[in-house]
């Protein structure tokens, strides 16, 4: 449902989207296209984030904002959407969990499937990140033309936070210098799990939606739900083609586990580990640590998309719908 679409730059309309909050978004239309053509709904991962990639004023990863414009360079219409509580959304982005993301989702699946220009039949659900465990809860929910899951697939959030801990505790060993010196000293290093599962614990067996842990504010209600969905539960639901894309130097998303996408899927799936990119889908020549993370994605976010990424993602959005396309309108 839309009340009407605002022009923005060129070939994109700010557009509403009824879920149980009111949406907005941006969408984005190619200049060529056919009568009826496939869309993509691009969904954001993790954290109060915008249509765009934006997460406060330091934090601009710009990601969706590019991948809208590349998906629009293909031909393909494209919408994208703040998360709830971010951007110009109202409500409280704390309050929200898992399943109020996929509810977003879902209404804007719906959205492209009652747009005149869009085919129902080719509505493709990208997903980054959080925006992949929503995708695929989307996906064995509604009937889609395909799924892209980007840096972030088949794991659950509790396997890859766990990761990402481990990572920490490697890089507080491996730092030189007197801080890492220091952070040895203190034991820093031992106390990265007992800290994690202590806060864990509080979180998961909380009952409101918003707890607060030493003086923050933490979206327990989200955690929880994250918690008890693995994606592989869905995975098997789902018959439309699906493509998996991780970097190698991704420390937020698992690349390894991407080789067990096509044991769950009913349907084709592909996948793709890309040597020399990271979270963001940018080129990179070696991964971010706990130390340099923080300076490494604003940096990040000025890049241009990974060259090989755009080159998969495009090969696979040709070969399963343009073609497809192109034969129903020969016939």
């Amino acid at each position: 449902m839309t009340r009407g679409r605002r022009k923005m730059k060129a070939n994109e309309n700010e557009v509403e989207i009824i879920s149980k909050v009111k949406l907005k978004g941006t969408l984005s239309l190619p200049e060529i296209r056919g009568e009826k053509s496939p869309a993509i709904l691009i969904i954001p991962g993790s954290g109060k984030i915008d249509r765009n990639g934006k997460v406060n004023e330091k934090l601009h990863l710009k990601l969706y904002a590019q991948l809208a414009e590349y998906l629009t360079s293909l031909g393909f219409i494209n919408l994208r959407y703040d998360k709830r509580g971010a951007g110009e959304i109202e409500g409280d982005f704390l309050l929200a969990g898992l399943w109020d993301f996929v509810e977003d989702a879902r209404a804007a699946v719906q959205f492209l499937k009652n747009l005149p220009e869009v085919d129902p039949d080719q509505v493709i659900v990208l997903g980054h990140s959080e925006g992949g465990a929503i995708g695929t809860a989307v996906a064995a929910r509604e009937e889609l033309g395909g799924l892209i899951l980007l840096a972030g697939a088949v794991e659950k959030l509790s396997e890859a936070l766990k990761r990402q801990r481990d990572i920490a505790v490697q890089d507080i060993l491996a730092a030189k210098g007197f801080q890492g010196g220091l952070l040895r000293l203190l034991g820093v290093h031992k106390k990265v799990e007992p800290q994690a599962q202590k806060h864990l614990e509080k979180v998961l067996n909380s009952t409101d939606d918003v707890i607060k842990t030493g003086l923050v504010k933490t979206n327990a209600k989200w955690f929880r739900e994250h918690f008890t969905y693995d994606p592989k539960d869905d995975l098997v639901k789902i018959s439309c083609p699906v493509l998996a894309i991780t970097g190698a130097l991704d420390i937020q998303a698992n690349p390894e586990v991407l080789k067990e996408l096509p044991q769950y899927v009913k349907g084709n799936a592909d996948y793709y580990v890309i040597q020399n990119m990271g979270h963001s889908c940018k080129f990179i020549t070696q991964p971010s640590t706990m130390f340099s993370v923080k300076k490494d994605l604003p940096a990040e976010a000025n890049l241009p998309l990974h060259p090989e990424f755009k080159k998969r993602l495009g090969d696979w959005l040709h070969n399963h719908f343009i073609l497809q396309r192109s034969t129903k309108q020969l016939i």
